[in-house]
């Protein structure tokens, strides 16, 4: 497989950020794929060595997480979406589909709705924004007390329990994905100063208004701690397709590899994405 890790410069309030990416594929139009709170790049790992996605795809980290350089100050939500915006017009990237998990999927769709003549469509993966999360680490008001709690939580006895109350059996991980996951998790530097999860008002609504003219599509594990299923299409449905992994949790496309890509044929045709960069072998 043809992986190439790079890196762009985009300037962001008078400051050069240093963005980490990795690119595989050729097709257009692109994925831009981004990860969720706590995480990095190498999230995705498991997709990108899979064949069945022949597309263009990007994947990258997010300013303050993995290894892209920080905010020069604590970031809003809306930060986020612009330091995309400048990474897509440095690859020169006219036109985009979008693919977000959780906190990621937030991003996508403050993303698509600050350009929405650029997005072709966007894939919401166990996606934050719509629902406020429940079961979840809140984050305290000093920086100092959250580093020290994303350390201790990325220790390997607390990382496996959190694996296993996202659906993600450990024992079924590679030391090296266990690695990327610990990683990912004390490289979140901007998750240790955000003070309180990030809010995007009446966002279901706006997406659902967005859906006219930018497809969007929803994949969503049945076994969902942080955001109940239910609770979800409740505030989705008609407008915004929704497509569920049985007894997956917020990982799916880790734990459940399988019906992940079931569902992600689903969505990827309810937006409209071009055939030809999938590979689905008839069983």
């Amino acid at each position: 497989m043809d992986n190439r890790l790079g890196h762009s410069s985009v300037l962001f309030k008078g400051r050069t950020l240093r963005i980490r990416y990795e690119e595989a594929g050729a097709h257009d139009p692109p994925t831009l794929w981004i990860h969720g709170m706590g995480a990095y790049r190498k999230t995705f790992a498991r997709l990108w060595q899979s064949p069945w996605f022949r597309g263009r795809r990007i994947v990258v980290d997010l300013p303050g997480f993995g290894d892209s350089d920080a905010f020069p100050a604590r970031a809003t939500l809306e930060d986020y979406p612009a330091v995309l915006e400048k990474f897509l017009d440095s690859l020169g990237i006219a036109s985009v589909i979008l693919v977000g998990h959780s906190f990621g999927g937030m991003v996508a769709g403050q993303l698509a709705e600050h350009i929405p003549d650029r997005v072709r469509g966007v894939i919401f993966v166990a996606s934050a924004g719509f629902l406020d999360p429940v079961n979840a680490l809140s984050p305290t008001p000093w920086v100092w007390v959250n580093r020290i709690g994303i350390w201790i939580t990325g220790m390997d006895w607390f990382g496996r329990r959190m694996l296993t109350a996202l659906g993600v059996d450990p024992r079924r991980l590679s030391p090296t994905e266990r690695r990327w996951f610990r990683y990912g998790w004390r490289r979140a530097r901007e998750m240790a100063r955000m003070g309180t999860f990030y809010q995007s008002p009446h966002f279901a609504e706006r997406m659902r208004r967005l859906s006219a003219c930018v497809p969007m599509a929803l994949i969503h594990g049945t076994r969902d701690i942080l955001f109940p299923l239910d609770a979800l299409k409740a505030v989705t449905a008609p407008e915004l397709p929704l497509f569920s992994v049985p007894d997956a949790g917020h990982l799916p496309f880790v734990s459940h590899e399988e019906l992940f890509r079931t569902a992600f044929v689903q969505a990827w045709q309810a937006i409209g994405g071009p055939r030809d960069v999938l590979h689905i072998e008839r069983r």
